[in-house]
């Protein structure tokens, strides 16, 4: 072939429309001709262009009939920029699309269900997207009858429309910046093949963690593959192969960054101090660039491993590229996470998203946590959805216990924390403390008190609490205490029981030191006090006298006593420490 090729025989090449010998010499000819070649990427180029227009435009049959009569003229096609009407762009599309129609159907343009589409037919409207599928969503017949696969296209008027979420669940991982999401979608298929597109443009999501799976007929819908189309970023195109038509459930995975949880509690006080009512709530703020409207929430606790963080994977220049060092990809029963190791047993593989008991709206009662562990780390569902819109934070209550037994503890230790008593509050984390279903996850405490006369809260102190298992003593620390008064004075101080060596120096002694300890309390509750007393040394003996409480040993070194104090009472006692030192050690240890 010495002559160039024709703007028809270039269409029929890109949009893969020829067969037989024509498309064998197109092909040989475009590997000789570089003025051919350019040709062929100008219109590339203007295709590209037509992506602009993805969504469904309603046409009326009278410009229908005027493109067709347009088509007919051969006329070069011309890209409309944005600002022209809507009608105009519209018109451009449909030039592109009947033209290659009628090149692949010399009898006229067809519609969806077959028919010849007339040209002078006043009536009903058409969607731009309905005859550029019928162009260009089937794949064409090898020589062996097989169909092939249709290429991957260049615009996005032969798309399937993606809908909004049917439902959607969020796995939080706050360790790992982390978060698997499971949308539920329903897509509208056609018999043959099926472009999807799926886009991420401004948000942080992992493309090479996209995964797609029908919900039913899945012996009949097959997904054949994700491709990332050249020059286009953000945008992923899935191929599928249906043999069913209509709305079929489609769920669709991916990873992102951006979304974190922290959890917090407050805690009011009776009177008296002896019962607590505890609150749990749990705030979730997304920053991950995308919304999500009624989405189930659960929240990881824990660690896990990953080789790659999520959002540096989000920012590449391409989908397929790797930030830093090429690492493998994580491959777990035919899904592709970048990077990511998870256990089995997380949501990746449950099934619970596709019941319907989950997922419905609460009537602004408290929500309820369901816990589940999993393996190294804890999973909590809170009950119910909640919309969580981009750049919000959003505040979920997760649970209420009334009447929690607690005791108001305070303690003294000069070593760790000075000379001045600090607050706890003491509780068990069982089902005798109305608690003991589940370790709550890390977060802040602050805790109120009711007054006695008014009932206004009036608040008491805040603390950090860390994870806490089941049946185990929670103890919130909450700060110095300013009612409960601890001093301990050196009364005397004396050395005894001298032991020298060969040369007649001192090779051993005893140190004798007597303390005056006086706990005050100036609190209208009896309070509970703890005093502890480091020593120095593991070799020492103990006198005590006066009113002690419960004397114990707490380690080699320090003893620890327990007073209880009524209001507005003070205890004294007194102890005489013998310390050991040098040769004296051995004997202290006959």
């Amino acid at each position: 072939m010495s002559a160039h090729l024709t703007e028809d025989m270039l269409i029929r090449h890109a949009f893969d429309l020829a067969e037989g010998q024509e498309a064998r010499d197109t092909a040989e000819h475009l590997t000789q001709c570089e003025s051919c070649r350019m040709e062929l990427e100008r219109l590339q180029a203007k295709f590209k262009a037509l992506d602009v227009l993805g969504g469904e435009i309603a046409i009326s049959g009278d410009l229908i009939s005027r493109v067709v009569e347009e088509a007919k003229t051969a006329r070069p096609v011309r890209v409309i920029p944005f600002g022209k009407p809507a009608w105009m762009a519209a018109a451009a599309v449909l030039v592109v699309g009947v033209s290659l129609f009628m090149l692949a159907n010399p009898g006229g343009p067809k519609d969806p269900g077959g028919e010849i589409v007339k040209e002078n037919d006043p009536g009903g409207v058409r969607h731009l997207a309905e005859p550029a599928k019928v162009m260009l969503g089937g794949g064409k017949f090898s020589a062996d009858g097989q169909e092939k696969a249709p290429f991957a296209p260049a615009s996005a008027i032969e798309l399937v429309v993606l809908p909004r979420r049917e439902k959607v669940q969020l796995t939080i991982y706050n360790s790992a910046d982390l978060t698997l999401v499971r949308e539920r979608r329903n897509l509208t298929m056609k018999k043959g093949w099926n472009w999807l597109q799926f886009m991420w443009a401004n948000t942080l999501i992992d493309p090479t963690s996209l995964n797609l799976e029908p919900l039913k007929n899945t012996d009949k819908i097959d997904i054949q593959q994700l491709v990332y189309p050249a020059r286009l970023k953000d945008i992923g195109r899935w191929l599928i192969r249906s043999e069913v038509e209509g709305l079929v459930p489609f769920e669709i995975t991916y990873l992102t960054s951006g979304l974190h949880w922290r959890a917090f509690y407050m805690g009011t006080l009776s009177a008296d101090e002896k019962m607590m009512q505890l609150s749990g709530y749990v705030r979730v703020d997304n920053g991950s660039g995308e919304d999500y409207e009624d989405a189930q929430t659960r929240l990881i606790v824990g660690k896990v491993h990953q080789l790659d963080q999520i959002a540096a994977l989000a920012k590449r220049q391409y989908p397929y590229d790797r930030p830093g060092l090429v690492k493998g990809l994580g491959v777990e029963h035919g899904r592709h996470y970048a990077g990511f190791a998870i256990d089995e047993t997380d949501a990746i593989t449950s099934t619970e998203f596709n019941g319907e008991t989950s997922l419905y709206s609460l009537g602004g009662r408290p929500k309820e946590i369901k816990k589940e562990g999993l393996s190294e780390y804890f999973l909590y569902t809170i009950e119910g959805t909640e919309t969580i819109p981009n750049t919000w934070g959003k505040r979920l209550p997760s649970f209420d216990a009334d009447d929690i037994p607690v005791e108001s503890l305070y303690k003294y230790d000069e070593q760790r924390w000075g000379r001045a008593p600090i607050r706890f509050l003491s509780f068990a984390n069982d089902e005798d403390h109305e608690l003991g279903e589940t370790p709550p996850p890390n977060g802040s405490v602050k805790v109120y008190r009711h007054a006695d006369d008014d009932g206004l809260l009036s608040y008491v102190g805040g603390a950090d609490i860390k994870y806490i298992p089941v049946d185990e003593d929670v103890e919130l620390k909450l700060g110095a205490a300013r009612q409960v008064k601890v001093a301990c004075v050196l009364m005397a101080f004396e050395t005894a029981n001298y032991k020298y060596n060969g040369s007649n120096n001192i090779a051993g002694w005893d140190e004798i030191r007597t303390w005056k300890i006086t706990v005050k309390n100036t609190r209208d509750i009896a309070v509970k006090v703890e005093v502890y007393r480091n020593f120095g040394t593991p070799y020492w003996d103990l006198d005590n006298s006066g009113d002690c409480g419960k004397y114990e040993k707490d380690d080699l070194d320090t003893v620890k006593y327990t007073l209880g104090l009524d209001p507005h009472t003070k205890k004294e006692f007194q102890y005489v420490l013998r310390t050991y030192h040098g040769t004296r050690e051995e004997d202290w240890r006959k």
